[in-house]
């Protein structure tokens, strides 16, 4: 099935609160960084799109990048994931997880999900005129390995995770044409 990015809309608190429902109940990791728990109001819920659209338009600390987030949906309007590509690194960014950030959630993964949304986010990144894009992953995380190696990552190295202890990342790099 194909899929889609789409800007965080409240047309999506629905979906949204399922989608991070099955989340939460998995004890999975949740990616990308902006997701979290179900919103209980829509208030709240506009509130996290307004965070978001700040995120994007650098109304935030100086210590981080722009952000760019979108929800991935398939073509029934089904939320598969979220993504995200920060437009630019900083300190942070660059020792740890790069540009792109994506997930699947629990139900939709081993689909060939992961791998349509990283694809995506690559067409992004050259749209907005990137040159080269760092894209990281624990190495524990197979499926990512495996995503981000197929789509044509090139290894560069392995880093201790500054925030998990006895874990590491993967830091792959990806030229844009």
């Amino acid at each position: 099935m194909k899929l889609y990015i789409a800007r965080p809309d409240l047309y999506f608190f629905n979906e949204y609160n399922d989608m991070m429902t099955e989340w939460n109940k998995s004890g999975t990791q949740i990616a990308p960084w902006f997701l979290d728990k179900p919103f209980e109001n829509l208030e709240d819920f506009a509130g996290f799109i307004q965070m978001l659209d700040n995120c994007e338009n650098a109304n935030l600390d100086k210590n981080y990048s722009s952000t760019s987030s979108y929800f991935v949906i398939d073509e029934n309007d089904k939320l598969i994931g979220a993504t995200s590509l920060r437009h630019y690194l900083t300190v942070e960014g660059y020792n740890t997880w790069g540009h792109i950030g994506y997930g699947v959630r629990p139900s939709e993964r081993r689909k060939g999900y992961a791998a349509q949304m990283l694809k995506i986010m690559l067409d992004e990144a050259k749209t907005m005129k990137m040159h080269k894009v760092l894209i990281s992953c624990h190495t524990s995380n197979i499926g990512s390995v495996k995503v981000i190696e197929s789509c044509g990552g090139k290894l560069e190295n392995i880093v201790d995770d500054p925030n998990e202890t006895g874990k590491t990342i993967n830091r792959y790099w990806f030229k844009i044409n």
